[in-house]
C-alpha cells in the first residue's frame, strides 16, 4: 500500500482496540523497513482524535467515492463498515468525519458481526462491491446497487465453492483478501481465520465482459504476452510480440468498454515490445482499482490482456 508521494510501499495495521497504525517505509521500495508508526486521526483541524471503530479494526484503503483520493474503509466488532473519506490530497489524507456502509436505507451489518472487508468490482458491473468476511467464518458478497462514486447496498448473496456456500467450522472470524494468486490473470480469495490457516478459493475464467474479448489473440501476427505484475500497483508492463511492423494501437477500457487510456498509437518494427500502464487515464489523473482490458490493434488484428489493479 503507498501512502504518500514517495513510491515506497507502506504498512497499515487494524489494532484489536480498534484504532489504525500506519507505519510509514524508511527503507526502499524492493526492502522495506518501517518507523514506529503512528495512529491515523479524524476530525477537523485542531481537534483530530484517533481513528477508533470500537475493536477488532480490519482497514482497506480504497477510492470509496471515486474522487482519485484514497479513502479508509474499515471493518470492526460491530459488524458496521465504518467509511472515513480523504478530503486532503491522495498523498495526503486528511480524514474530518465517519459514516457507514448503507444497506437497503440503514447501516449495514454483516451477520453474527465482527465484519471484515475487502472493496472491488466483483461482478465486474464498473462498480465497487464488498467482500465481507464475518465472525461465523462466512463470505458474503454485497453488490453495489447504487453507483461507483455512491455505493450502496441491498442484500448479500453468501459465497460458495464447489456450489457450497463457504462457511468454516464454528465461529473462526473468516478474513478475506482478494488477489491473483495463481497467476492467471483471475481473481482468487485467500481466506484467514482464527486457526491461523488461510485457504485459498480459485476463480474462474471469464472469457467476456462488456463485449471486450478475453483471448489473448485472433491470431499470432500480433500477440500481448501476460502482463507482469498482475495484479498490480502502481504499475504493470505489457509485452508485445509483432510478426511484422506497422500501425498499433494500444488502449486500456474498463469492464464497460470505455477507453481509459492510450499507451501506444503510432509504427511500431518487428519484434518484442513493452508497453506500461501506471494505473491512470488521458489526464494524468489516478483510476479506481479494479479489472481492465489492455487491447492491441495491429494490422487488422487484435488481442486483449486482462489486468487488475489493486491500490
Amino acid at each position: 500500500m503507498y501512502w504518500d508521494a514517495d513510491t515506497r510501499k507502506d504498512l497499515l495495521i487494524g489494532r484489536a482496540d480498534g484504532t489504525i497504525n500506519l507505519y510509514t517505509n524508511i527503507g526502499t521500495d524492493a526492502e522495506p523497513t518501517f518507523d514506529a508508526g503512528v495512529l491515523l486521526e479524524v476530525g477537523e483541524p485542531g481537534s483530530k482524535v484517533a481513528i477508533d471503530v470500537g475493536s477488532r479494526a480490519t482497514p482497506v484503503v480504497v477510492d470509496w467515492n471515486s474522487d482519485s483520493r484514497k479513502d479508509l474503509v474499515i471493518g470492526g466488532i460491530d459488524g458496521r463498515i465504518h467509511v472515513f473519506l480523504n478530503e486532503g490530497l491522495d498523498t495526503l489524507p486528511d480524514f474530518r468525519s465517519e459514516t457507514f456502509a448503507q444497506d437497503d436505507g440503514g447501516d449495514l451489518v454483516v451477520p453474527s458481526v465482527r465484519s471484515s472487508p475487502e472493496v472491488f468490482d466483483i461482478d465486474q458491473d464498473g462498480k465497487k462491491d464488498l467482500l465481507l468476511g464475518n465472525t461465523n467464518g462466512q463470505l458474503l458478497f454485497y453488490s453495489n446497487v447504487s453507483s461507483d462514486a455512491a455505493p450502496s447496498f441491498s442484500g448479500y448473496v453468501a459465497v460458495e465453492a464447489d456450489s457450497v456456500p463457504i462457511d468454516l467450522s464454528g465461529t473462526p472470524r473468516s478474513r478475506p483478501g482478494l488477489c491473483d494468486w495463481t497467476g492467471d490473470g483471475e481473481l482468487d480469495v485467500l481466506l484467514g481465520a482464527s486457526d491461523g490457516l488461510v485457504r485459498l478459493y480459485q476463480g474462474l475464467e471469464h472469457t467476456h465482459w462488456a463485449g471486450i474479448p478475453g483471448g489473448e489473440a485472433a491470431d499470432e501476427s500480433a500477440l500481448l504476452l501476460a502482463a507482469h505484475p498482475n495484479p498490480f500497483t502502481p504499475r504493470t508492463s505489457i509485452p508485445v510480440v509483432l510478426r511484422k511492423g506497422g500501425s498499433v494501437r494500444i488502449a486500456v477500457h474498463d469492464v464497460a468498454g470505455r477507453e481509459v487510456a492510450v499507451l501506444a498509437d503510432r509504427r511500431f518494427g518487428p519484434g518484442v515490445h513493452e508497453v506500461t500502464w501506471r494505473g491512470v487515464d488521458e489526464t494524468g489523473r489516478q483510476v479506481p482499482s479494479g479489472i481492465y482490458f489492455v487491447r492491441l490493434v495491429a494490422d487488422g488484428s487484435s488481442a486483449t490482456r486482462k489486468v487488475v489493479l489493486l491500490r
